[in-house]
């Protein structure tokens, strides 16, 4: 039987056997676990709120939106990076979510209510990709109870819900990174302290910022032509060999630092995510609803 995870490193290293437009920088990666470790800085600050069993509810609620939101936590951006109506990111899909769960006071868990609602928060205020999110939205409405039922049963081990999550709905499968179903459970982890023990067997979610910041690390390095691309935010396709290979680096790249510093999987994403804004050059543009 396929381990879905371990699927995710054997493509990232067979696209990076040989690459063409990526390198993978060990020295510089060794260079910078020692200023990770030296930095102490690895968190989120909200991390590993405390819940108390008779917030069971309130746990579950908090879930049903996380994995709601996370099914459309892709490109907000229009043609270039900055260009982002009505300030539509992360945190204002997550507002608008938020303000759609207020309106039924009583939902607990998804409803066909809520999600119709959000979708015309989304359209209102020019979010991209809205026939996909609606997409996305409708199905995990429809296939959130299973999923949620195997999440409560195994808060230990992330193995379990992990696959039950990729063999049950499409929209987070269909990455061949997976980055939105390693996302989920991170987030999880973040908000919860659940997997604790197994959380670092996940593939470092792959997306925009990170790659950009290892780029600038100099953990990873970019072919000249793909690097003139990037900074003239030219469209790198979805599913090219320039875009798998920034992405597998990613995951290569983030695993040999989990390795070195001793960190998880969402102390390293952490660490890089929270000083993106640390370097001013784009990030590379791909149209895609993977991330």
């Amino acid at each position: 039987m396929m381990n879905i995870i371990n699927s995710v490193f054997e493509v990232s290293e067979s696209f990076m056997n040989d690459s063409k437009y990526v390198n993978i920088n060990h020295d510089n990666i060794f260079r910078v676990s020692k200023r990770m470790k030296d930095s102490g800085v690895k968190k989120f600050e909200f991390e590993h709120n405390s819940l108390e069993d008779e917030d069971e509810q309130l746990i579950r609620k908090l879930v049903f939106m996380e994995l709601l939101g996370n099914s459309i936590n892709y490109c907000y951006w229009y043609g270039r990076y900055d260009i982002r109506p009505n300030g539509s990111d992360s945190v204002m899909m997550y507002k608008l979510m938020e303000e759609s769960f207020k309106k039924f006071r009583n939902v607990v868990s998804l409803n066909e209510d809520v999600v119709k609602d959000y979708i015309s928060l989304l359209a209102e205020h020019r979010f991209p990709l809205l026939e996909e999110r609606s997409k996305h939205l409708l199905e995990t409405l429809s296939c959130s109870t299973d999923i949620i039922r195997e999440i409560f049963r195994s808060k230990r081990h992330v193995y379990e819900p992990f696959e039950v999550l990729v063999k049950t709905i499409p929209g987070y499968s269909a990455d061949i990174f997976l980055k939105r179903a390693s996302l989920f459970f991170i987030q999880l982890n973040r908000r919860f302290g659940w997997y604790q023990d197994s959380i670092s067997v996940l593939p470092i979610p792959a997306d925009y910022q990170v790659p950009k910041m290892l780029e600038y690390y100099g953990c990873i390095e970019y072919s000249e032509g793909l690097k003139e691309r990037i900074m003239n935010y030219i469209l790198i396709p979805k599913n090219s060999l320039e875009e798998c290979e920034i992405r597998a680096a990613t995951i290569l790249t983030s695993r040999e630092l989990s390795k070195l510093t001793g960190w998880t999987t969402p102390d390293i994403d952490s660490w890089f995510w929270l000083r993106r804004k640390e370097c001013s050059n784009p990030f590379h543009l791909t149209i895609t609803t993977d991330y």
